[in-house]
């Protein structure tokens, strides 16, 4: 398995009160635990919320055989401006709350010993959001083992080409020269967990050589497509010598025009559309997978088929259920733009971080069918 959750097993604590630590397990929000009071910096925008920064640390061994490895880390969001030390050294950094972050620990990991990772995540620079944002690692953390030969992450891209006689285009981005294969599985079975085999039925496939890109198309006669009514699923699983990778999609094409106006495969489809933010209630910012499902079921069952993720992208989870359910997204980058709302928002950044942050949106979202527009701004000036 080329990726395993690095979930489990954390301390967490207030900056300056280590002493004061407590195990958790992620996703967690820190800022459920500040205390409330009227006149704080936040204010109405947080609730009241006296936000503080905190420190998340996990200790782990590391087995002799990972130095065959390249080792990742992959955060799928800390609000925010985090820090990742490694055994005290500081390996990266990243300052908006909202888009995931790959951390490279290849070659950095002390093999056959224990290691620590810490993170720091900055939240008392109020006010810095117009809505309750929560504080830390709010998000799933991920942990990839890779050959050395690999498909980079996020390197497979699947195109919906033809929705009428199924066609797709496969891309895929390796960091060596070697043999690949491409197959699509039945959407509908799964791993048989009591024989510990892979039951699900491949109903198409290619395969050939790369030399580090790799594209072909496939027909796939008799697939059936994804729509808001019917949300079909496949799975196209990747091989490159001994890395396996396998990505959810679905064969929808969206089109726009002044005769039809927003149309899925074909077909006009009036959008009935909810704003939606990030956090989930009593459960805080966290963004659990049964609490976004949760979110989408009761839309869906409300007669919604469109959500705007307000005023910042949307989880993992999120367009996991979007997918499921059969509705569409349209994926929200951010609140402002070079103007800020709030003293301490995020137009600071933009700037200098809008390439990086729209490519890290769109490398997210490009398998999911439920993904059929984008905001690049909510109400900025």
């Amino acid at each position: 398995m080329r990726r395993e959750s690095f979930n489990e097993n954390w301390i967490c604590y207030q900056d300056g009160k280590k002493e004061a630590a407590f195990a958790v397990s992620l996703p967690h929000d820190a800022m459920l635990l500040d205390e409330r009071r009227q006149g704080s910096a936040g204010g109405v925008n947080n609730g009241w919320i006296d936000a503080k920064d905190y420190t998340y640390e996990k200790t782990f061994t590391v087995p002799q055989q990972w130095q065959e490895s390249d080792i990742i880390f992959y955060f799928e969001g800390v609000y925010h401006k985090a820090a990742v030390y490694l055994n005290g050294e500081k390996i990266c950094c990243h300052d908006y709350g909202y888009t995931g972050f790959f951390v490279n620990a290849t070659g950095k990991l002390r093999c056959g010993a224990e290691n620590t990772l810490k993170v720091t995540a900055i939240n008392s620079d109020q006010p810095n959001c117009r809505w309750y944002s929560g504080t830390g690692i709010y998000r799933p953390v991920w942990l990839y083992k890779l050959p050395k030969q690999h498909i980079c992450l996020q390197g497979v891209k699947i195109t919906a080409l033809d929705y009428v006689n199924p066609k797709i285009r496969v891309q895929v981005q390796s960091n060596a020269v070697g043999n690949i294969k491409v197959e699509i599985l039945d959407k509908n079975t799964r791993q048989n967990d009591a024989q510990k085999t892979d039951a699900r039925q491949v109903l198409w496939s290619a395969q050939g050589t790369t030399d580090g890109n790799f594209v072909c198309d496939m027909e796939l006669d008799g697939a059936e497509c994804w729509d808001t009514q019917h949300p079909n699923l496949y799975i196209c699983r990747v091989t490159f010598e001994e890395d396996v990778c396998e990505e959810p999609f679905g064969i929808r094409i969206v089109t726009c025009d002044t005769q039809n106006g927003f149309t899925l495969n074909g077909e006009r489809v009036i959008l009935r559309g909810a704003c939606v933010h990030h956090d989930n209630g009593i459960l805080g910012a966290c963004a659990y997978d049964f609490a976004e499902y949760r979110k989408i079921r009761l839309l869906k069952e409300s007669g919604y088929n469109a959500v705007r993720s307000a005023h910042n992208p949307c989880s993992e989870a999120m367009l996991r259920a979007c997918d499921e359910l059969g509705m569409l997204m349209m994926d929200e980058y951010t609140d402002m733009w070079y103007i800020h709302k709030t003293k301490n928002d995020y137009a600071t950044e933009v700037e200098t971080h809008y390439q990086e942050d729209l490519k890290a949106i769109v490398d997210k979202d490009y398998n999911h069918p439920s993904v059929v527009m984008y905001s690049t701004g909510n109400e900025v000036s």
